[in-house]
């Protein structure tokens, strides 16, 4: 193969890349439409956290977690005072 047959080649391959029908549509398929509302939907700046923007559903899941880690924390308060202080065995 000479120089100028791979030239020509490479011609013919970066002419067919640059016209295929995604790159040269103007159509956006739908997952990309609903992915872009989701997106403006969680930038939107409205002062909540990342975290709360999915609705009720976040809300409730983030008081769980909050109550859920209070109650741990509680436990492992208690766990230590009874160890700090047994009980005494009078027998």
């Amino acid at each position: 193969m000479s120089a100028r047959n791979v030239a020509r080649l490479m011609l013919q391959n970066s002419r067919q890349f640059s016209r295929t029908s995604a790159a040269s549509s103007a159509e956006v398929a739908e997952g990309y439409k609903q992915l872009k509302h989701i997106q403006a939907k969680f930038q939107k700046p409205d002062g909540k956290p990342v975290f709360l923007k999915g609705g009720a559903a976040d809300s409730i899941l983030f008081g769980l977690t909050a109550v859920l880690c209070v109650v741990g924390i509680a436990g492992m308060g208690k766990l230590m005072f009874e160890l700090s202080y047994p009980q005494k065995n009078d027998e």
